[in-house]
């Protein structure tokens, strides 16, 4: 539809329209579209609506697809009138924003966003180089039990040993304030706890696996 269409079919809906707020709703909308016509930005109910809300605060999206045959036929003749390249048929109208403050949160936030989107691009990449797995060897292989793996025993050198066996003697741990009350290491005055229950144990345990059972000598005063 050309311009001369389309400003012939506005004059009939306006002359049309008895209701004075239904008029001015068309009339906003005709200033939206040529708003959006002019920034090249599609022309939609979305977007205009989403200009006169930041404007007016209306007409919403949903009264202009309610009004079809008027403010909903309007906005379909315009946007049928437009003849945008394909790349400029994605912008959308962003409403402008008049708060420094806002300004500077909403770039911040499409600053994130595309790095985000940078991040998730370079992964997909590094995901796409990985070699992936032939289905011949996947279905000769997938269900096989693997084999186990012999896990060395874990060694203590016999000096840490000495040292802790020193470090649990109960006379060792009575000359510096400390007892062994339930398992747990703790100070005799204050009460405080420093070995949990779990704790002391592993170091028991840690002690009878070792195989050394040379009592520790005493501190020395």
């Amino acid at each position: 539809m050309d311009t001369a269409s389309i400003e012939t079919l506005f004059q009939n809906l306006l002359s049309g329209l008895g209701n004075p707020r239904a008029r001015q709703s068309l009339e906003r909308i005709k200033e939206a579209c040529d708003f959006l016509e002019a920034s090249k930005a599609t022309v939609t109910p979305t977007s205009v609506a989403r200009y006169c809300e930041s404007r007016w605060g209306g007409p919403k999206s949903q009264s202009i697809r309610n009004a079809a045959d008027t403010l909903f036929a309007y906005v379909q003749a315009r946007r049928g009138g437009q003849a945008l390249p394909v790349a400029d048929r994605k912008k959308d109208y962003e409403p402008p924003i008049r708060d420094e403050a806002v300004r500077a949160y909403v770039a911040l936030v499409k600053a994130e966003r595309d790095e985000a989107v940078r991040l998730k691009n370079r992964i997909v990449q590094g995901l796409k180089s990985i070699p992936g797995i032939p289905i011949d060897d996947l279905l000769a292989n997938g269900f096989k039990a693997l084999p186990v793996q012999q896990v060395a025993p874990m060694t203590v050198p016999p000096a840490a040993v000495d040292a802790l066996r020193r470090l649990l003697n109960e006379a060792n741990l009575l000359s510096v304030g400390l007892e062994v009350y339930k398992s747990r290491l703790r100070h005799s005055q204050t009460k405080k706890v420093l070995l949990e229950k779990g704790d002391y144990e592993a170091i028991q345990g840690l002690l009878g696996s070792s195989g050394h059972a040379e009592s520790p000598p005493l501190l020395g005063n």
